[in-house]
């Protein structure tokens, strides 16, 4: 499995607004989501330290799905969706970042 994880910081400060603004086009997100090969899951974080920045994870069957996922514009097109709805915050606090890692299950205490 790969986790893709995107973080940025919102000008939104305030997590019921964030979540409130998210809600909203979730059901869209979704429905993007649910069209891509090797989708397996979406999760989203709001920072502990309450500053606006959150992160955005997906999980993917494999590295070549998540790829796909990115190269070919659904990725773009759901940040679009994500933006509109809770705008990035300015120069230089709004970059945006995205991560992704092979999963590895680490073995069971003995």
């Amino acid at each position: 499995m790969t986790i893709s994880i995107l973080t940025r910081k919102t000008r939104l400060k305030d997590r019921a607004a964030w979540e409130a603004a998210l809600n909203g086009v979730l059901p869209r997100i979704r429905e993007l989501l649910d069209k891509q090969p090797g989708f397996e899951s979406l999760q989203y974080l709001w920072s502990a330290e309450n500053n606006g920045e959150f992160a955005q994870i997906t999980a993917w069957k494999n590295l070549e799905e998540c790829q796909q996922y990115v190269r070919a514009g659904a990725a773009a097109a759901i940040a679009t969706i994500e933006d509109a709805a809770v705008p990035t915050a300015g120069h230089p606090d709004g970059a945006w970042l995205r991560r992704t890692y092979e999963v590895v299950v680490a073995s069971e205490k003995s």
